[in-house]
């Protein structure tokens, strides 16, 4: 191979070179973004695995006791109120979950009479349960034939006091298993997806790192081959 031929040769595997070692690089960056893409889907998953709900206890006509799930009405229906316990309307107590929610001036579309946003009210701080300790801040109204106790003044505080729901015989919070198979299989299939990417990008890295290697080997034969044919010039002339 004569010495032009040589030298242009050396430019297209250098070339090569970088291009090889960019792909690299960029595959390397993947790989670490699915280091975070698999924290993430681990964190929803934990966050399935560690999920409570709130639910208070019933007396049958038979005496005999059970826990249904809780939500904002069936807990008013109880005679729990709701304070606000954040922002401007903190201490404040209403007479239904939509009206403390409401206090907290959090987006529309916040707010749903479920077990979940009950209990996730609850947990974050943002709402704290609460009941009346007298008659005096109380009416009576009629539901359906249900009793059911609210406060005469929304915004009233006395007359209250904190119901912690650990200690409160009258409710309990347990393991909230609704969600969990669905967390479980899409774990399962985002982890899958995960590493069939993982094990993609290790193979082409391994075929870049072949790659690299020979066109290595090549660039320093020819630079070998070069200095050869400089050499002999030099000596033809001498």
């Amino acid at each position: 191979m004569g010495l032009a031929a040589s030298q242009a040769r050396l430019l297209n595997l250098t070339a090569r070179m970088h291009d090889i070692e960019y792909k690299a690089q960029n595959l390397e960056a993947q790989k670490l973004q699915m280091a975070n893409d698999s924290d993430k889907v681990y964190s929803e998953y934990e966050a399935a695995l560690n999920a409570t709900k709130i639910q208070y206890k019933t007396i049958q006509q038979d005496g005999s006791i059970s826990y249904e799930d809780a939500t904002g009405t069936t807990l008013a229906n109880q005679g729990y109120s709701f304070e606000v316990a954040y922002g401007n309307n903190k201490g404040k107590v209403y007479n239904s979950l939509a009206a403390a929610v409401t206090a907290l001036n959090l987006p529309n579309g916040t707010f749903s009479d479920t077990n979940e946003a009950l209990t996730n009210f609850i947990n974050s701080g943002f709402i704290v349960l609460v009941k009346v300790q007298n008659a005096d801040g109380i009416k009576q109204t009629f539901t359906n034939g249900t009793t059911v106790k609210a406060l005469q003044d929304a915004e009233a505080t006395s007359g209250t006091h904190e119901v912690n729901v650990a200690t409160d015989t009258g409710l309990q919070e347990v393991s909230d298993e609704t969600n969990l198979k669905k967390a479980e299989a899409k774990y399962e299939a985002d982890m899958r997806k995960i590493n069939q990417k993982d094990k993609k990008f290790d193979t082409d890295l391994a075929a870049l790192e072949t790659e690299r290697n020979a066109i290595k080997t090549e660039i320093e034969t020819l630079k070998t081959i070069a200095k050869d044919n400089v050499d002999r010039t030099y000596k033809l002339f001498s």
